[in-house]
């Protein structure tokens, strides 16, 4: 695996950053005609819609793709042990990509808050403890994304901060509101950015769509340069 780089940051990682990050990469990118989306993620259906990606859904044990990586980067910091991880999930999703003239891409999302991981909650419950635990808090969200063909590869994740208003009384109904909806049961962290009360969040940093699931002009920008004309 080649050296970590960062291509790019708005801040430094121990203050909480925004940053794009290479994690691996190798090969050329041929020219292509036909592109393979690895998710059942319906923002991310909607986000790659302009490339009209066939949809297909990796069949994968990310929670234990996840505790190897994890015991693997255990001298890092948490924010990038756990970018790093999320990276070899993406990875592992693009494992059997194979059909040559395709571009196969995967990508997978972490958000991380109080020195944990906070997957997709699994009752409303659980939901309801995440989404109050965020005011008056900055957590970040990690999207990492793999690009592969047949003789192409190239693996990096996102980080954006967000940081939520401190709560105040007014808001609780607009909480309950939200989890009356049950939308935050399929999405990590129990919250989808583009469905909240936009009362919640006090500051973003970094590109919105990372926390929607996909950094779209970084996945266009990154194929655009990288293809050989």
């Amino acid at each position: 695996m080649d050296d970590i780089i960062v291509v790019k940051k708005k801040m430094n990682t121990e203050s909480g950053s925004a940053m794009i990050v290479n994690y691996e990469q190798n090969g050329q990118l041929q020219p292509f005609n036909q592109v393979v989306l690895m998710s059942g993620s319906k923002r991310r259906h909607e986000l790659l819609a302009f490339m009209e990606p066939v949809i297909q859904v990796a069949q994968i044990d990310e929670r234990q793709i996840e505790a190897t990586y994890l015991t693997q980067y255990q001298s890092d910091a948490f924010l990038p042990r756990v970018a790093k991880t999320c990276c070899e999930i993406s990875k592992a999703k693009l494992s059997k990509a194979c059909e040559p003239n395709t571009l196969y891409i995967a990508a997978d999302t972490m958000v991380v808050a109080c020195d944990q991981i906070y997957h997709k909650p699994k009752d409303l419950e659980e939901a309801e403890q995440m989404l109050r635990s965020y005011f008056g808090q900055v957590h970040h969200v990690v999207t990492s994304v793999c690009l592969k063909t047949t003789d192409y590869l190239d693996v990096f994740y996102a980080v954006t901060e967000v940081e939520f208003v401190d709560y105040y009384p007014a808001l609780e109904p607009l909480i309950q509101s939200y989890l009356e909806t049950e939308s935050s049961l399929d999405k990590s962290g129990g919250y989808g950015i583009q469905e909240l009360d936009p009362r919640f969040v006090a500051r973003i940093d970094g590109d919105i769509y990372t926390v929607v699931g996909l950094p779209v002009a970084e996945v266009s920008r990154r194929i655009n340069t990288a293809i050989v004309k």
